[in-house]
């Protein structure tokens, strides 16, 4: 029997060894969950106050105010009865896109980063004061001056438009983008040529121009043929049709879009898609669209 006690021992020892390790892979073990055919789960656990929170967030962003009881209360339904599909998603977007709440807030943005906030009874009034010089030009006999005041009053006229125009899709947003930049009011916030073409490259590309650029640049902007992105220009209408024009002002446009409704930069899949798209032809909109009706922007 003494002979047998190690043996024993030895299976002993493996058996409660054995049980250890089996122990330990049940521990660590998970279940995979295969949707068939890649079709996404239903909403079924997104909660009626994200459902709502999800729209107050469309209605602050696109309009700049948040919904009424009654357009809170009837878009939470139509979302949930609809299982809050792309398509429902759209006509909700769509429908804020259509307002001319949008075009205001859109324009009130632009105005804000761009021309210092200056509204349309301040432009309007900056006309008035134009018109004012240019009729005591022409009086005076100082022709040149009075074309010049000239010149400027129908530039404001074309920025005092530009959202009108923008909202009756008389223009893109390329020529939208192009009236806010080309003004008096835009000339003395970035004084200088050399300051102007960086706010432009900045505000446009959300980039500086290198050093070649900025010659080329501030060369056209001072009247002197030159050539910049590989395109000829010759005045400060040349420029900013380049710049308005260019694949780098898609490329803006692109990031903006995602900074002020994603709080982040697109990676480089989103910005070749979007970018394409915007060469391609779509709106403005309808990249704002492609990432309002993403359930990271909504938070579900």
């Amino acid at each position: 029997m003494k002979g047998r006690n190690p043996f024993i021992f030895f299976m002993c020892f493996l058996f409660l060894f054995s049980c250890r390790q089996e122990e330990e892979i049940i521990t660590n073990e998970h279940t995979n969950v295969i949707v068939d055919d890649n079709t996404a789960p239903p909403y079924s656990e997104v909660t009626t106050i994200q459902i709502k929170n999800y729209i107050n967030k469309l209605f602050i962003d696109l309009i700049g105010r948040e919904p009424l009881n009654e357009e809170l209360e009837n878009i939470t339904s139509t979302l949930k009865e609809n299982n809050l599909s792309d398509e429902i998603r759209q006509q909700v977007i769509d429908e804020l896109h259509g307002k001319d709440e949008y075009f205001f807030r859109l324009h009130q943005d632009f105005s804000i980063r761009f021309i210092g906030g200056a509204d349309s009874v301040y432009i309007s009034a900056y006309i008035e004061q134009e018109e004012f010089e240019r009729d005591n030009a022409f009086a005076s006999g100082n022709i040149p001056l009075g074309q010049y005041k000239q010149y400027e009053i129908d530039k404001l006229e074309l920025l005092l438009n530009a959202r009108t125009d923008f909202q009756a899709a008389a223009i893109s947003i390329n020529e939208y983008m192009y009236r806010i930049a080309f003004n008096e009011i835009y000339d003395e916030i970035n004084m200088g040529s050399e300051n102007f073409v960086l706010s432009c490259f900045e505000n446009f590309f959300k980039r500086f121009p290198t050093d070649a650029e900025l010659v080329a640049a501030v060369n056209m902007v001072d009247g002197f043929p030159s050539q910049l992105l590989l395109v000829d220009g010759i005045n400060k209408p040349d420029f900013l049709t380049i710049m308005t024009t260019a694949p780098g002002f898609n490329e803006g446009l692109t990031i903006d879009i995602f900074k002020q409704l994603l709080a982040r930069d697109p990676n480089s899949v989103e910005m070749v898609a979007n970018t394409n798209l915007l060469l391609n032809g779509a709106t403005y909109q309808y990249i704002q669209s492609r990432l309002l009706k993403t359930d990271e922007y909504a938070g579900f």
